[in-house]
């Protein structure tokens, strides 16, 4: 069974996204970011571009990113602040 983490996806009017992964990927400024269960603790600024997530059962959510935004990765937890989505 794959490791687990969560994940937090906001904007200032809503909740995009709560929910235990296996993998996320997001458009880091400097290049596109890979994150497991274990990361490091990590904080990175976002620009526009697709934020991957794959759910334990296989299934892909693919949500799309129009602005900047903010990651913060600590304790097998990650937050994701973005201007919208």
């Amino acid at each position: 069974m794959a490791k687990l983490f969560h994940v937090n996806i906001l904007t200032p009017e809503k909740k995009v996204f709560a929910g235990e992964v296996v993998s996320l990927i997001v458009p880091a400024a400097l290049g596109y970011l890979g994150i497991l269960a274990g990361h490091a603790p990590l904080a990175a600024n976002l620009k526009a571009g697709k934020i991957i997530l794959r759910e334990n059962s296989g299934e892909q959510t693919v949500l799309y990113n129009k602005d900047r935004g903010f990651l913060e990765a600590a304790e097998n937890k990650v937050t994701i602040l973005l201007d919208s989505a």
